[in-house]
């Protein structure tokens, strides 16, 4: 049975990636039959418009296509793998969805997003010289989000769709498969290889893996989707901040390389601790309560049942309010509880008003 659940769980480690790539198929397909039908409804449109071999060449690869094919496969993302993690997961209500995080490590995660999109970029602008034909392609990818053909549905599906689809996908399902049937840290390593493979491209793919191990650590040791969400939001929305500048010389680049490592490592390090710390008070908090119910629930329910609300209901407020309350902590509660009901109720007020308190 545990070997049925270890391949079962290796299986769905890349189940997940394979189901992207699917969906990835059906919004293109869905946009190239959405092209034609529209162009079939057009008057302005020639017969020749309407063939797909003109669709593909001409509408498909237009700017705003691109972002609406980006956005529709990044939604179809979130909706499949996000009630697959819910069904995984579980998450309470408490807990939220992708998880609850306090406003300091927010900051931190957001610094250190910053940090590594100028990490990544002074790294790159150091390694250009040397791979100029790899980062064609790159260049490419790039000006499709942040140069003049980039539209603004482009820009959320890169900046806020993607990094939750992402995360979903590699951070909340992969990871979480991979750590049931291997150690935490190989786990990590299987699935930012897996996210840097499906990038498909050699250069942003190099980072990816890296950005992957990153970010899986850091889900990992939070214990909270959310905190990758954030720390990759950060990341893509940083990418227009980078003034195009700031690597025009070597001693810049590494200058920039530098600080950015240094800012990232130690934004990740108070992330950690401020949720050790966080989780810490959390425990402690639980730890004081659970002590607190335990008392009450030694409290023997069966002496408080003992006690007669009549006989309560029958005593005199205002003899209970002029017995010597020193009289009262010298009764012995044992003589009480072996006293009978019915004898208390006979007891004159009045008479125990006369009673000597010293005798």
């Amino acid at each position: 049975m545990e070997s049925n659940n270890r391949t079962r769980n290796i299986i769905n480690i890349f189940v997940p990636c394979v189901i992207a790539m699917l969906l990835q198929v059906v919004a293109v397909v869905g946009d190239i039959v959405y092209i034609f039908v529209k162009n079939c409804l057009s008057d302005e449109k020639t017969v020749a418009s309407r063939s797909i071999e003109t669709i593909i060449s001409q509408d498909y690869t237009q700017p705003m296509n691109k972002a609406i094919i980006s956005a529709a496969q990044f939604i179809l993302f979130i909706i499949v793998f996000g009630l697959w993690f819910y069904k995984l997961k579980k998450p309470s209500v408490k807990e939220g969805f992708f998880g609850i995080i306090k406003p300091p490590i927010i900051i931190f995660l957001i610094t250190a997003g910053i940090a590594g999109q100028f990490l990544i970029d002074s790294i790159l602008a150091l390694i250009r010289p040397i791979f100029k034909s790899a980062f064609a392609a790159y260049d490419d990818l790039v000006a499709n989000v942040t140069g003049v053909t980039s539209s603004w549905l482009m820009l959320v599906a890169v900046f806020l769709l993607a990094p939750v689809a992402e995360e979903l996908l590699f951070r909340g399902l992969t990871l979480t498969y991979a750590k049931r049937c291997m150690p935490a840290t190989l786990a990590i390593i299987i699935q930012a290889l897996i996210f840097g493979i499906y990038h498909g491209n050699i250069i942003q793919g190099t980072y990816a893996f890296l950005l992957g191990i990153l970010i899986g650590f850091l889900v990992h040791k939070t214990d909270n989707l959310l905190a990758g969400i954030t720390f990759h939001i950060a990341l893509n929305v940083s990418i227009i901040a980078v003034p195009s500048g700031l690597f025009d010389s070597i001693t810049s680049r590494i200058l920039t390389a530098g600080v950015s490592a240094v800012i990232l490592a130690v934004s990740i390090y108070l992330v950690f601790n401020i949720n050790k710390l966080i989780h810490k008070q959390k425990t402690d908090s639980d730890d004081t309560k659970d002590a607190d119910s335990d008392n009450i629930k030694d409290t023997d329910s069966d002496d408080i049942k003992d006690i007669d609300s009549d006989d309560i209901k029958g005593a005199d407020s205002d003899d209970i309010k002029d017995a010597d309350s020193d009289d009262i902590k010298d009764i012995d509660s044992d003589d009480i509880k072996d006293t009978d009901p019915e004898d208390i109720k006979d007891i004159d007020s009045d008479d125990i008003k006369d009673t000597d308190s010293d005798k």
